[in-house]
């Protein structure tokens, strides 16, 4: 299958919804999340694209291409942001909503 282009800039309002597994975790960002998986590079595309149009951290160095996380914390909130993490973060600290998510 091709590489899909318009896979960085995917809807967050769409995206599976995750749960915190750390209680601190859930206490800072709140316990549910929106996530789905995107390199580092693809997110520094979708953060060069998008940030003016809304509240996201700044994309990390990508001199080298990781596996990792598109996350949307504070979901639901004025104080909606996006993020991304590696993998092996991601999956320390968040879990599927549902079995069929994921």
């Amino acid at each position: 299958m091709p590489y899909d282009f318009d896979r960085p800039f995917v809807n967050s309002a769409q995206l599976p919804t995750y749960v915190a597994t750390d209680i601190e975790e859930a206490r800072l960002y709140g316990r549910s999340i929106r996530a789905i998986e995107m390199s580092n590079a693809e997110y520094s595309a979708r953060y060069r694209k998008l940030f003016t149009d809304r509240t996201m951290k700044p994309a990390p160095s990508h001199n080298r291409i990781f596996p990792g996380h598109l996350v949307v914390r504070k979901i639901n909130t004025k104080d909606e942001y996006e993020t991304w993490m590696p993998d092996h973060v991601f999956e320390e600290i968040y879990v599927a909503s549902s079995p069929l998510e994921k």
